[in-house]
């Protein structure tokens, strides 16, 4: 057995960082000198040797070590050599090493959601392949010595390799897209789990204090519902159900999508299924996942993180803001690295399983706030490819060519519209019935009408987009209450906003779309204020887009 180790993600065919310190750690013999060498195809470059190390109170025989080589330009087919001057260590060489752009995919289920789910996968299978892309999944362990199949996980794949079909989505959709605007290497690092909360992605101490510190209240309370052998027992018992083929083969079809009642029977035939507890191994305890998966790869140098996640914390929807500039900062503060989070809002969904949408506007509020907030973040919206029966939009190709946009234009400096359209001002006015004849439902006599002129940025032109099967969810007229509409089948409507005075709904007579603008005619409005909102409910059907196809974000103004 070689003595001398690097971190897993280390290996042949992987990418590295350009442009900045490349960090190579592991593991050799106490006190053993460790060295590296890059050789490219311009030249090699060395780090200086390290002497692995262990703490004064430590008596094992292997110790870490790390070597920083210097920042590198782009480049394919280098080989990265690491020796040791310990004689039980044999050198290791990694070939076929790539040097480009390292981004990290990261969040819950939407952004683990495999291709092979995909709405697109039939036609994503037979792209000609770009030996420019390289992908990663780090394995995903709940728990220190958890064992899992981790067949495609833990090692570095191309475009059809094993592994490839339960690759991200969004993240490989993100790489196609974005290399060949950036032509060099792009490596996408997989680093994600279905129903984790943020506060499993970061460490404890960044939820000490208020308000935060609920997350640490609940995670103590849960504990006290169990002993200590108890909670291993059921603990154990649940993961075995969760690996097991039968979970796996009764679970899978709901990826692909199905309708309510199938739903209600799978929750049926499943309802004493045993599960794992809040606790030491349960996948959601505060800091579990970021200490078993992401700790390991700092500081991995990458260009940034592509981020898809909020649904399981929508239940602290109130502090989500909070929530997630704690976890950039301490990201960016561990990489040492001020680098891009480019993250997905909520796509609109009623009800899947034994979840439903309760608070989901009010974390995509906080999500835009983040973005306004903390610099060198972006967010992109997905309003118009919800479902209302699933919560796992199957457009993911749609939604990483969106991040892939947002990159381009915000990271990569290129001159392109990459942002939805964003509301701006509202100008209202009252006019004769009679001067807005051109408006589908204007009526002909004598009167007058309320007429409000909507602009927004980052459009070019607006247009109505063709609602898609995805969109069009068959649910029941109650199922939202505030006001905004439930399309059943498609039509030439423009979806999406409610006018509200008093608290109560307004009709809207017409809604047309001048250039950049959005102009709404209502016969029904006094003099008082009134309230437009534009897709701001839990679902909602948004079909407004941009001439870079995306839509308009959530909002609500006063006029």
């Amino acid at each position: 057995m070689n003595l001398l180790t690097t971190t897993p993600i280390f290996q042949s065919h992987m990418v590295l960082q350009r442009e900045k310190p490349i960090v190579v750690k592991g593991q050799a013999p106490a006190h053993a000198r460790v060295s590296v060498c890059l050789q490219t195809p311009d030249g090699s470059v060395n780090a200086d040797t390290y002497a692995a190390a262990v703490s004064e109170n430590d008596q094992a025989s292997l110790g870490a070590w790390q070597c920083t080589l210097p920042p590198q330009p782009a480049c394919e087919n280098a080989v990265l050599t690491i020796t040791c001057d310990h004689p039980f260590c044999e050198t290791i060489t990694l070939t076929e090493v790539s040097i480009g752009d390292i981004w990290l995919a990261c969040g819950q289920s939407n952004m683990e959601f495999f291709l092979r789910y995909d709405a697109d996968w039939d036609t994503v299978r037979t792209y000609e392949k770009n030996p420019k892309i390289h992908m990663y999944n780090v394995p995903q362990l709940a728990f220190s010595g958890q064992q899992r199949d981790t067949t495609g996980y833990g090692c570095w794949l191309m475009e059809g390799d094993i592994g490839f079909d339960t690759f991200s989505a969004p993240g490989y959709s993100f790489a196609r897209n974005i290399q060949p605007h950036i032509n060099v290497p792009i490596g996408i690092i997989g680093c994600n789990w279905g129903g984790s909360t943020a506060t499993a992605w970061l460490d404890e101490s960044c939820l000490e204090e208020e308000p935060l510190s609920v997350y640490l209240r609940e995670y103590e309370a849960a504990l006290s519902e169990y002993t200590p052998e108890e909670m291993t027992r059921r603990s154990l018992e649940g993961w075995a159900f969760e690996t097991s083929v039968r979970h796996t083969e009764d679970f899978m079809p709901l990826l692909y999508g199905r309708d309510r009642a199938w739903q209600e029977a799978y929750m049926e035939d499943h309802k004493g299924d045993p599960f794992v507890p809040m606790g030491p191994y349960n996948i959601n305890r505060p800091g579990g996942l970021y200490h078993q998966m992401l700790e390991p790869l700092i500081p991995f140098a990458i260009k940034g993180v592509l981020w898809y996640q909020g649904e399981s914390d929508a239940g602290h929807a109130d502090m989500y803001d909070k929530l997630m500039t704690s976890l950039i900062t301490w990201w960016r503060n561990k990489w040492n690295d001020e680098f891009p989070f480019l993250f997905v809002q909520l796509a609109p969904f009623g009800v899947w399983l034994d979840c439903d949408s309760q608070n989901y506007t009010q974390v995509r509020e906080k999500q835009e706030l983040v973005s306004k907030t903390i610099p060198h973040t972006g967010m992109v919206s997905i309003m118009d490819i919800g479902s209302y029966y699933d919560i796992h939009p199957k457009q993911k190709m749609e939604v990483g060519r969106r991040l892939a946009l947002l990159a381009r234009g915000k990271v990569y400096g290129e001159d392109i519209l990459c942002e939805s359209p964003e509301f701006v001002s509202a100008v209202r006015e009252q006019t004769d019935i009679t001067d807005h004849l051109d408006c589908p439902n204007a009526q002909a006599e004598k009167g007058k009408t309320t007429v409000i002129t909507l602009s927004f940025t980052n459009c070019g032109e607006l247009h109505r987009k063709e609602l898609t099967y995805d969109t069009i969810s068959a649910a029941p007229q109650n199922a939202v209450t505030d006001g905004t509409r439930i399309v059943t089948n498609i039509t030439d409507d423009i979806t999406g906003f409610v006018l509200l005075q008093d608290g109560k709904e307004v009709p809207i007579t017409s809604i047309n779309i001048k250039g950049a603008s959005v102009v709404l005619t209502a016969d029904a409005l006094t003099d008082a204020p009134c309230i437009i909102q534009f897709a701001w409910a839990d679902y909602a059907v948004a079909n407004l887009c941009n001439e870079a196809g995306l839509p308009i974000k959530p909002f609500r103004c006063e006029v």
